[in-house]
């Protein structure tokens, strides 16, 4: 079933990014039905799942700590990341070789540690997610690097101002990658006893970058666009109309949108929008959706349905513009919403961004007003983020001071960060209604162990299924163990 067939693209963006995900369900046994013994909790029905990322074998075999994560935060999953031996025919087709590596973190010759990683996971009746990464790479991706409507490497676009996520996607439906990025996850799944796959950044940028939605729009793309009975030079007409009507608003309509929450729809209403932008935005996703399908089922194939396939996400409000559609979700393209929580990077950079967009191209708006525009756009203005001067949403006090992330979260925490988070967990909560597991991730280093705690409880009383820690300093002093 083809869900840009099944949906009303209008109906899907009425409501924001992920309105009409419940179209879709995926079917078949969970993962964690597929034999006895571990995964413990990975896709277990009413298990609550505590995740913790980890950054070394050390730390992995470093009993003290490990004895901590469990008995005082109830950890059951880790995320590791280690260097892997990667066999040659993948060096042999590796598009951003030699140096780097496609989705697997790194190569070694010696993967004994890994073995240890996963062996003393499950000595601990702990679940073990294998953990990769893409598409955002650097100058080795230049072969499979996404590009705009006009041919623009992703590589050559500009930093845009206020934006902290200036990360450059390569392209999801370049042959090799659709051939080769199955295959390398099935591997690591079949090699070393995952209980699951995960993957970070299997997405575009965040918006706040907003040239990176221009894209991709490589002749493999526009191939993916006529097989799924997309209009591409319609998409691509829209696209180029929408960035002429936005110069030639005036200040006074932008003062009476800024009276009232304008939605997307209403705002591309405004504009004279023809559905092409929505289908822009919903074809994008599907990309990414059915590769990460793909990946999911590879991994599922070569392991008998022992190893599950995971991939973080942003929040609801952005998902879609980082070309996440939830409804994929549904369908198989993740088994969980693992949520990301970096409030500045992935969710308010874009209300900064995007406000001195419209100050850039219409004369005279005010700051004010382009923030009561943009964050009632996301439904963000009852959250209390800054409302006076750009640069404050950022935390900075001056609009030429260097980003400061220490400065960000003085300003955001308790508050902001609970009232955004909360926000966006709930509407996630309401969106999934339970269909697959839920755990955002808690941030153990920038927020306080008060900001955590209260996170943890809203995130269990919201009805999510458990949370995965990023860092642990706030609530473990590993001196003192």
């Amino acid at each position: 079933m083809d869900f840009h067939d099944t949906i009303d693209r209008r109906s899907f963006l009425t409501a924001g990014a992920a309105a009409a995900t419940g179209a879709l369900a995926g079917s078949g046994v969970s993962f964690a039905q597929a034999k006895k013994g571990p995964p413990f909790v990975t896709g277990v029905p009413g298990k609550k799942l505590v995740g913790c990322y980890m950054y070394s074998l050390e730390d992995i075999l470093d009993g003290k700590y490990m004895d901590a994560l469990q008995k005082k935060l109830g950890v059951n999953v880790i995320l590791f990341s280690p260097p892997i031996k990667l066999p040659q025919w993948f060096h042999d087709r590796n598009p951003i070789g030699p140096d780097r590596t496609l989705c697997a973190r790194a190569h070694t010759d010696d993967d004994s540690g890994v073995f240890k990683a996963v062996e003393e996971a499950h000595r601990r009746g702990i679940d073990f997610w294998l953990y990769y990464t893409g598409h955002h790479y650097g100058q080795e991706s230049r072969p499979i690097m996404s590009e705009t409507f006009d041919g623009v490497s992703f590589l050559e676009l500009p930093r845009v101002k206020y934006s902290l996520e200036n990360m450059r996607t390569s392209c999801f439906a370049k042959p090799i990658v659709k051939e080769l990025e199955p295959a390398v996850f099935a591997y690591g799944a079949q090699t070393y006893g995952a209980d699951s796959m995960y993957v970070s950044h299997y997405r575009y940028a965040n918006p706040s970058f907003w040239s990176n939605m221009l894209g991709c729009a490589c002749e493999h793309c526009r191939e993916e666009a006529a097989a799924m009975g997309y209009d591409f030079e319609a998409m691509q007409r829209a696209v180029a109309s929408l960035g002429r009507r936005l110069r030639n608003l005036d200040k006074a309509t932008l003062e009476q949108a800024a009276r009232f929450r304008m939605t997307l729809i209403d705002f591309l209403t405004m504009l004279g929008e023809d559905n092409g932008v929505m289908d822009w935005l919903v074809f994008r996703a599907s990309v990414v959706g059915n590769q990460l399908k793909r990946i999911n089922s590879a991994v599922r194939t070569a392991t008998s349905g022992r190893c599950g396939f995971i991939t973080d996400s942003h929040n609801p409000t952005l998902s879609l513009f980082v070309g996440h559609n939830y409804a994929d979700f549904f369908d198989g393209a993740s088994d969980a919403f693992h949520t990301l929580s970096w409030c500045d990077y992935q969710h308010v950079s874009v209300v900064a961004s995007w406000a001195n967009l419209l100050c850039e191209l219409v004369g005279g708006l005010d700051e004010p007003t382009a923030l009561r525009v943009v964050t009632r756009f996301f439904g963000w203005d009852e959250i209390g983020l800054p409302a006076d001067r750009i640069h404050h949403v950022l935390g900075m006090k001056n609009p030429g001071d260097k980003y400061d992330n220490i400065a960000f979260y003085e300003r955001y925490n308790p508050d902001l960060t609970i009232n955004l988070l909360t926000h966006e967990w709930t509407k996630l909560a309401a969106i999934n209604n339970g269909r697959l597991p839920t755990h955002p991730v808690i941030k153990g280093d920038a927020w306080p162990e008060k900001v955590g705690r209260e996170l943890m409880d809203r995130a269990v009383d919201i009805g999510l299924t458990g949370y995965v820690f990023q860092r642990t300093d706030a609530f473990i002093d590993r001196e003192r163990l």
